[in-house]
């Protein structure tokens, strides 16, 4: 089964002048997309049968299109990457304390099978590099590159496409004026079928960071959703402003969205547990699946999360809607 999550920035789509701008952005790039360049050194080409020939090298621009930000290559059964820390300091990405990546390579965690092709391109307005992986067990897993600058984090995340054989990247969200002319939304990714269908790679879109506090005299649990743009998940349990209780860890996807009346449905599956109750923190490995909604009047507001199946994420039962609050950058 194939889920197709097709981006919309819901914000942004009466905005007349954005797109234009993004229009003539995507006019004058030559070699990539919004005017950046995204240079492979081993180039996709997708014929009329879809026949994809594999990446095995890229290296993504930023700033200066002589010296790439971040290099990819596929070697010794894994996926590398090489991150120049001068091109990413000029972004403001992270400062120099922070910043913790290695000069030399770096093997990617959390891979499915071997990888057998792979890009890295923007998918948004601006520098927001995706990397895009395809594997021998047919599966597509991401990694957003800018939270592995900030936090380190190399493992990527499986997402629900299926019968993809290679990548490209376009432009996203095309639509018309009065006159005919065609503009886009963004720059995006996408995965391709062996019948050469196009199909968007998802992002997730909304605030990445969410909890709520029950007030108990005297305790006031919290319990929070730590959801990142490249589908990685944390569901933590514990006391405001205290110490943590349980957390566990793993991926979610989209099953259903609706723009329009803001409703979202997940699935999830946690797969690590961490315990933090005895003198010692226990590490287990899990299977905890479910659904939960996610339903938003406006970006203002709070959210209200609805737990379908699995966890009662807000210990009030299961299809009670709960507001939760956003609390932050992703990670906690």
């Amino acid at each position: 089964m194939s889920y197709q999550f097709h981006i919309k920035l819901y914000v942004m789509k009466h905005n007349f002048i954005a797109f234009a701008f993004v229009f003539l952005l995507l006019a004058t790039a030559c070699n990539g997309l919004s005017g950046k360049k995204e240079t492979q050194e081993s180039q996709p080409v997708v014929n009329s049968v879809a026949n994809v020939v594999p990446q095995m090298s890229q290296a993504y621009f930023t700033m200066d299109e002589d010296h790439p930000a971040i290099k990819g290559e596929i070697k010794d059964g894994g996926l590398w990457l090489t991150f120049n820390k001068a091109q990413i300091m000029e972004l403001n990405i992270t400062d120099e304390d922070s910043y913790r990546l290695s000069d030399e390579p770096i093997q990617l965690e959390g891979l499915k099978g071997v990888p057998t092709t792979f890009i890295i391109a923007d998918i948004g307005q601006d520098f927001n590099p995706i990397l895009c992986v395809l594997t021998s067990e047919e599966k597509v897993q991401l990694l957003k590159l800018w939270n592995t600058v900030a936090t380190g984090d190399i493992e990527v995340t499986e997402i629900p496409m299926d019968g993809i054989v290679g990548f490209k990247a376009a432009p996203g969200g095309p639509w018309e004026d009065e006159d005919g002319t065609t503009y886009y939304e963004y720059t995006t990714i996408y995965g391709i079928d062996s019948k050469g269908g196009e199909h968007e790679v998802p992002l997730y879109m909304l605030d990445k960071d969410l909890e709520y506090v029950e007030i108990v005299k005297g305790n006031d649990p919290v319990y929070q959703l730590y959801l990142s743009e490249d589908w990685k998940m944390k569901y933590v349990v514990g006391y405001y402003l205290s110490e943590k209780v349980e957390e566990m860890q793993g991926r979610f996807w989209p099953i259903t969205e609706d723009w329009d009346k803001m409703v979202f449905r997940f699935g999830y599956e946690l797969t690590t547990d961490i315990d933090y109750t005895g003198e010692e923190i226990k590490t287990n490995e899990v299977n905890r699946t479910g659904v939960f909604e996610i339903q938003c009047s406006n970006f203002d507001s709070p959210y209200i999360v609805v737990p379908i199946e699995g966890i009662d994420l807000a210990n009030k039962g299961l299809n009670v809607p709960v507001s939760f609050h956003s609390i932050g950058a992703y990670g906690g």
